[in-house]
């Protein structure tokens, strides 16, 4: 049993980075719908997934025993607070779209980050970037181009185009920050623990949205009830997510990841279609399969490259 264990886990390992994507994918989706159902103030959701975060988080690093030290140590701490604040205005800009726009599409827009992750990491971190990774993630832009619908190019028909579009802008917004984070955690490696890098960004984004929220509104909790649960479902999720992603990202080129991650709008049009009996356009449904189609690519050339090296390793033992 013990053989097989450990046979299992020398199989997995390659695969893990991959299997940690999707399974924050999965997460961050049950989070999304979580978000659109409680309908409360965007920055006072923001600080209470984040406060919810902090308060799991802070006891998880006491019982490993992690050293937070090293996140606050040049040149780590530039990277640790370069992912904490542009994780903060993804999350905003993300939770936004989520209340305001069908799931499917928000999710579609938000998770096309690889347009500017690859190119990014490409240019900044010398990561190698093929030409199917250059064809995939034209074939994702333009998915994210037929569900944001920009009215210079497919026409206005009301104010609700330009609504749309503005809100898409948004969640394109949330797109840049997300590729800013994952550029930043894939320069800190494994230098510095994924727990440290989790931690000190939900530090940041419950802080910096809390002052915006009391600046801006009253101070006002929700009212009793399936509200204030959907807010600690919230954070709860938030911070399963949040792990399983930082340690994706690690163990993973961070194009590949960025991609996986786009998965999230297939789990969105789900739940757009059971919970609130919304059916997306052609035009959205086509452009998420555009940006799904991306993902699977990469992920088939992930699969063929690990085949191809464990082939190479065998034939070396002969």
């Amino acid at each position: 049993m013990a053989v097989f264990s450990n046979d299992l886990k020398v199989r997995i390992k390659p695969y893990l980075g991959i299997l940690l994507g999707l399974s924050s994918s999965f997460i961050f989706s049950i989070m999304s719908l979580c978000v659109k159902l409680v309908n409360y103030d965007l920055f006072l959701v923001v600080a209470i997934r984040c406060c919810v975060q902090v308060l799991l988080f802070q006891p998880a690093i006491v019982w490993k025993k992690k050293n937070m030290i090293d996140g606050c140590r040049r040149p780590q701490v530039y990277f640790v607070m370069g992912r904490a604040i542009a994780g903060t205005v993804a999350v905003c800009c993300q939770f936004y779209a989520f209340q305001n726009m069908n799931l499917g599409d928000a999710s579609a827009i938000v998770f096309s980050s690889p347009l500017i992750t690859g190119i990014l990491a490409a240019v900044l971190l010398k990561e190698k970037f093929t030409v199917l990774n250059f064809v995939a993630t034209i074939v994702s832009f333009a998915g994210v181009v037929l569900v944001a619908r920009p009215p210079f190019i497919f026409g206005s028909h009301g104010s609700g185009t330009q609504i749309h579009f503005a809100i898409a802008g948004v969640a394109f917004i949330g797109a840049l920050g997300t590729s800013f984070a994952i550029l930043n955690i894939r320069k800190i490696g494994d230098r510095v623990d994924s727990y440290t890098i989790a931690y000190f960004f939900s530090i940041v984004c419950f802080i910096v949205p809390l002052i915006i929220y009391s600046i801006t509104s009253v101070y006002l909790l929700p009212p009793c009830g399936h509200a204030r649960w959907l807010l600690i479902a919230i954070g709860i999720l938030g911070y399963l997510g949040q792990i399983t992603f930082t340690k994706a990202i690690q163990l993973e080129k961070a194009t590949i990841i960025a991609v996986i991650r786009t998965t999230d709008v297939l789990f969105g049009y789900i739940f757009e279609i059971i919970i609130f009996g919304s059916i997306p356009s052609l035009l959205s449904i086509f452009g998420s399969l555009l940006v799904i189609t991306g993902s699977t690519a990469l992920g088939i050339k992930k699969w063929y490259e690990i085949k191809s090296e464990n082939s190479r390793d065998s034939s070396s033992n002969y």
